[in-house]
């Protein structure tokens, strides 16, 4: 999350929360971008805990450094650049509440933590997103099973009762159409998860998940059982394969192949530009969101 810490936090009676929101920060976890003044007294506060012995040496390290960009910043006057990341007001009211959930990981809602939370993961390393390729290296971000759409909203919303003041809760939903422009019955629990206070969530455009797996995922699992079905598959046009039930293609009343994306096996962003068009659009807009609770 990016922060904004007020200067009065630091005069605080309880300074074991700001601890370890600075850490969390130092850690580079979470963002504060601190004025040249608030950087200063950020720099005597971590230097006021080394003279009570109060060792810390990711947040000496991090306060050096931070004094030393803050005033660059102070001397430039070029804007921030904007994220559209939502930006968390940390005041002596509220430090408390913010450094335990900013402390847990952020939650992803998705209906098979194996099979999704696997598509996400390649995603982001074939779009060279290295802040959600790391926050899932680190756990800063988990996978919440839904076990399928039934009760995804309710989960959601449940997992949103974790966190005190900054919801970090987002939700990934399959569409389930069978055709373009065709309403979804998942738009109900769509709304429900936003009523119950889950900001973030995106439905797919095309029916689910597999619609968005490359064909060389499909052809590690399926070259040597199933060419002839892979050869229908890129006959299709984007229009007809993104609506398609995989499953019932390749494998029918059998299961899919565990976990969908291989183990080890490198994507780019040119696999995925391969489906169509606007494919890689909306996989950027399923990072962007993440990156909003983070």
């Amino acid at each position: 999350m990016l922060l904004d810490i007020q200067v009065e936090v630091f005069d605080g009676p309880d300074h074991s929360p700001l601890i370890q929101i600075l850490t969390l920060v130092a850690k580079d976890r979470h963002e504060w971008r601190p004025s040249p003044a608030a950087a200063v007294r950020a720099t005597s506060f971590v230097a006021s805990l080394d003279k009570a012995s109060l060792r810390v040496p990711v947040l000496k390290l991090w306060a050096q450094k931070e004094a030393e960009a803050a005033a660059d910043r102070g001397r430039s006057k070029a804007a921030a650049p904007a994220t559209g990341r939502p930006v968390v007001r940390i005041t002596p009211e509220t430090v408390t509440a913010m450094a335990e959930d900013l402390g847990k990981p952020a939650v992803l809602v998705v209906e098979n933590r194996i099979g999704d939370g696997g598509f996400v993961r390649a995603v982001a390393a074939a779009l060279q997103d290295e802040r959600v390729v790391r926050a899932l290296r680190k756990r800063w971000l988990k996978f919440c099973h839904a076990g399928g759409t039934g009760q995804m909203a309710e989960l959601a919303v449940d997992e949103c009762g974790d966190f005190n003041l900054v919801v970090r809760v987002a939700m990934l939903i399959d569409s389930d159409r069978n055709s373009p422009g065709q309403p979804s019955g998942n738009e109900r629990k769509v709304d429900r998860a936003r009523a119950g206070g889950v900001s973030h969530v995106h439905m797919f455009t095309w029916r689910m998940v597999e619609n968005y797996v490359p064909y060389r995922v499909w052809e590690r699992h399926f070259a040597t059982t199933k060419a002839d079905k892979i050869r229908e598959l890129r006959s299709w046009p984007p229009a007809t394969r993104g609506y398609r039930h995989l499953k019932t293609h390749f494998v029918g009343d059998r299961k899919m192949p565990s976990p969908l994306m291989p183990e080890g096996m490198r994507l780019t962003e040119a696999d995925f530009d391969e489906l169509g068009p606007g494919v890689v659009t909306e996989l950027r807009q399923v990072l962007a969101m993440i990156h909003m609770i983070l």
